[in-house]
C-alpha cells in the first residue's frame, strides 16, 4: 500500500477530491433551491388569491363621487383593507403603503369608465420562479382575474383579464417576504389601452 501511495500523483488525488466536493455542493444547492422554489410558488399562489379583495371597492365608499387623483380617501380605505396581507410583506410600513398606492391606478381606470368594481377573484395558473439567488427571489404568476362591476347607470358587468403579477421576495427572519409587487391590474396605458 505504501508503495502504491508513493507512486500516485498527489495532485491528481487532490483534483479528484476537489471535483467530488464541487459536485456534492452543486447537488446540495440544487436540492435546496428546488425546496425553496416549491415554498415560493405556494406563497405566490396564496398571495395572488388573498390580494384579490384589494381590487374591490370598499363597501361604504362612494365610488362615483370620488374625485380620484385629488384625494387620499381611497388609499386610507385600502391601507386598512390590506392589514390581513401584512404577513406577506417585509416588516416595513413604507413598503406596504407603496404597494397599496399602486392599486389606485386600477381604480382610476374603472372610475374613468364609470364602473365600480364590486368583486374580484384571481385564479393563479402558471407560476415560474425566474430568479433565486443569495436571499432574493422573483416569481412570475400568470392568472385569470375576474372583476365584477356596477356601472353608474346601475347595470352589472364582468371584466375578465389574463394578468401577470411579478413578485419580488427577500429571505429575512427565516421567511420569504415580499418587497415589491407589480401587476397588470395596476394599470398602465398598454394594458388598459389608454
Amino acid at each position: 500500500m505504501r508503495k502504491w501511495w508513493k507512486d500516485v500523483n498527489r495532485g491528481i488525488v487532490l483534483l479528484i477530491i476537489a471535483i467530488i466536493a464541487v459536485i456534492s455542493y452543486l447537488i446540495a444547492d440544487t436540492i435546496h433551491n428546488n425546496k425553496e422554489k416549491k415554498v415560493l410558488k405556494e406563497i405566490a399562489a396564496q398571495y395572488t388569491i388573498d390580494s384579490a379583495p384589494l381590487f374591490t371597492t370598499p363597501e361604504d365608499f362612494d365610488f362615483f363621487s370620488w374625485n380620484g387623483a385629488y384625494t387620499d380617501s381611497l388609499s386610507e380605505e385600502l391601507y386598512s383593507r390590506a392589514k390581513p396581507l401584512d404577513h406577506y410583506y417585509v416588516d416595513n410600513e413604507t413598503v406596504r403603503h407603496q404597494e397599496i398606492d399602486k392599486i389606485q391606478q386600477f381604480f382610476m381606470y374603472y372610475y374613468n369608465q364609470q364602473y365600480c368594481p364590486v368583486s374580484c377573484t384571481k385564479s393563479p395558473g402558471n407560476i415560474e420562479i425566474t430568479q433565486i439567488y443569495n436571499g432574493s427571489a422573483t416569481a412570475v404568476v400568470k392568472s385569470v382575474s375576474k372583476i365584477e362591476y356596477i356601472s353608474s347607470d346601475g347595470s352589472r358587468g364582468v371584466d375578465e383579464r389574463n394578468t401577470t403579477d411579478t413578485l419580488q421576495f427577500l429571505y429575512t427572519g427565516g421567511e420569504w417576504k415580499l418587497v415589491q409587487v407589480s401587476s397588470d391590474l395596476y394599470g398602465g396605458e398598454d394594458y388598459y389601452g389608454l
